[in-house]
């Protein structure tokens, strides 16, 4: 599908005062110029109790890295004043906002339906990405996203989410952000009210009943291990979102000159052999 110019233009004006509405911090004129809403659109989502440190080191990662698309850091913590658990909790004001977000991503899709879109959530931010993309006609497709430290059930059932990502799904997890993504979700809960670890420190396990399992194809897992110190991530919560990360393993992903991580479904080549389950494979970084 293509659109007239003549449509384009309004269409993007339109997705752009929503980006900016939505906040972007003082410097959003730099990631959210015309000139970038034309090349793509990166949207990064942080965890919970709304400080932004990771998604603003993130982008300047991107940016440092060549990563010319708009680059939209989208607010949907209540804030610090809202702090951890509140964040974590609010189940049906997250589930509004992701249906805000999923608003926002396809308005942009309708203006430039030839352009990448990315969506990268950490934390607490992957789960309003997950959910966004459910709230999504499955008409709007976005090229690639990046799971960082999810904090959802590893049996949350991607399935549906998947159906709106026409590449690749990344889920990036470390076993050893324990503290968090441990100790934290089994006291406080994940982001989907399940007591117990999240997919953030051992990624997701493909479900035991789902729609549409071969979905999981797009799916590649990364677990954390020493090679990805030399990218600058030692292993803990916010080791996904530093500049260096970003700027040497995330953003040759979105510039296509990577593909990292384990399947978690291999989808079989000769007529009638069953998928091939790599839920329990570890990437090499």
């Amino acid at each position: 599908m293509t659109v007239g110019r003549g449509r384009a233009a309004p269409l993007l004006l339109a997705g752009a005062s929503i980006l900016v509405a939505a906040g972007c911090g003082p410097d959003k004129g730099t990631y959210l110029t015309a000139d970038r809403l034309r090349s793509g659109l990166v949207v990064s989502l942080g965890g919970v109790g709304g400080y932004n440190w990771g998604t603003r080191w993130l982008r300047t990662g991107l940016d440092e890295a060549g990563v010319g698309a708009a680059i939209h850091i989208y607010d949907w913590s209540k804030g610090p004043g809202g702090m951890f658990v509140g964040d974590l909790t609010d189940r049906a004001r997250n589930r509004a906002i992701a249906q805000d977000l999923a608003r926002t991503v396809s308005t942009y899709v309708a203006a430039m339906p030839d352009r990448p879109v990315t969506l990268i959530g950490h934390s607490g931010g992957a789960a309003v990405v997950v959910w966004a993309l459910e709230a999504m006609p499955e008409s709007c497709r976005v090229d690639r996203v990046i799971l960082l430290a999810p904090a959802l059930a590893p049996a949350y059932d991607l399935s549906e989410a998947l159906k709106r990502v026409e590449k690749r799904m990344y889920v990036m997890y470390s076993p050893a952000d324990v503290g968090l993504m441990a100790a934290g979700t089994m006291v406080f809960g994940t982001m989907d009210g399940q007591h117990s670890v999240s997919a953030g420190l051992a990624g997701f396990a493909l479900p035991a009943q789902t729609a549409d399992l071969r979905q999981y194809a797009k799916v590649r897992q990364v677990q954390w291990n020493l090679d990805l110190v030399k990218a600058g991530h030692l292993g803990g919560h916010m080791g996904w979102t530093t500049t260096r990360f970003a700027r040497d393993y995330l953003a040759p992903i979105l510039l296509g000159r990577s593909d990292p991580g384990q399947p978690m479904l291999r989808l079989p080549s000769p007529a009638g052999e069953a998928p091939t389950d790599d839920r329990h494979a570890r990437s090499e970084g």
